[in-house]
């Protein structure tokens, strides 16, 4: 990964760190790039589970809203669960 593709992998993990919100964790954040597509996955702690969250796309500037999006719908169903799940 080049020194920009770290720079955006950092400024999306913190992005989705705030998607996320407390009690959920970005434990890493890996692009890949290479023959025409790119790809990220972000890892979480969410409590005692371990989630990944991923997205493709043409190119990086593709994958940032996908992976937000999934970010926000990981916090809906993790609060989702907290209201309704076991107790």
């Amino acid at each position: 990964m080049n020194d920009a593709e770290e720079r955006f992998a950092a400024r999306l993990a913190e992005d989705i760190e705030r998607v996320l919100g407390v009690g959920i964790v970005v434990d890493d954040v890996d692009l890949t790039i290479g023959d025409g597509t790119a790809r990220v996955v972000a890892t979480l702690l969410i409590g005692d589970r371990v989630e990944t969250i991923q997205a493709v796309g043409a190119d990086v500037l593709r994958l940032y809203r996908p992976i937000v999006e999934r970010a926000a719908e990981v916090r809906l169903a993790s609060a989702f669960w907290q209201i309704i799940g076991p107790t």
